[in-house]
């Protein structure tokens, strides 16, 4: 299995910090690129191409600005392309019901994961991935 590259979407800089830190350990991740607002992410994605493209991205809801929800309804206007082979999974604080529905929405969303990263098997979601 080839080593995957994560883009963290979170306006937190701890959480950002420790997710980091939590994905650099496992061997199955190869880069990692953290964008701090939903707009930020979807700029870095428009500019992206197949090979600069993230296999996996962890996204963060409630974010000020872009929410994680709005950069969702914009992400699935995407290349499919580049969006086919990537999977998105929620990585939020939220325990919200109608926050988690939402979530399973998305056909997009793999699945609603709640923080810390930590507490999620790496090479369990990356496996998931593949």
């Amino acid at each position: 299995m080839s080593p995957k590259k994560v883009l963290l979407i979170d306006d937190s800089e701890i959480d950002n910090y420790i997710n980091k830190a939590v994905l650099s350990k496992s061997e199955l991740v190869s880069e990692i690129t953290i964008k701090t607002s939903g707009a930020d992410a979807l700029k870095y994605l428009e500019s992206a191409n197949e090979d600069s493209f993230p296999d996996i991205i962890f996204l963060d809801i409630r974010m000020p600005g872009m929410d994680g929800f709005e950069f969702m309804e914009h992400y699935i206007k995407l290349p499919e392309n580049l969006t086919g082979q990537c999977k998105v999974f929620v990585l939020s604080s939220s325990i919200d019901p109608v926050d988690i529905e939402k979530s399973n929405s998305y056909k997009e969303i793999e699945k609603h994961l709640t923080k810390p990263l930590a507490h999620h098997p790496i090479e369990k979601l990356v496996l998931f991935h593949d």
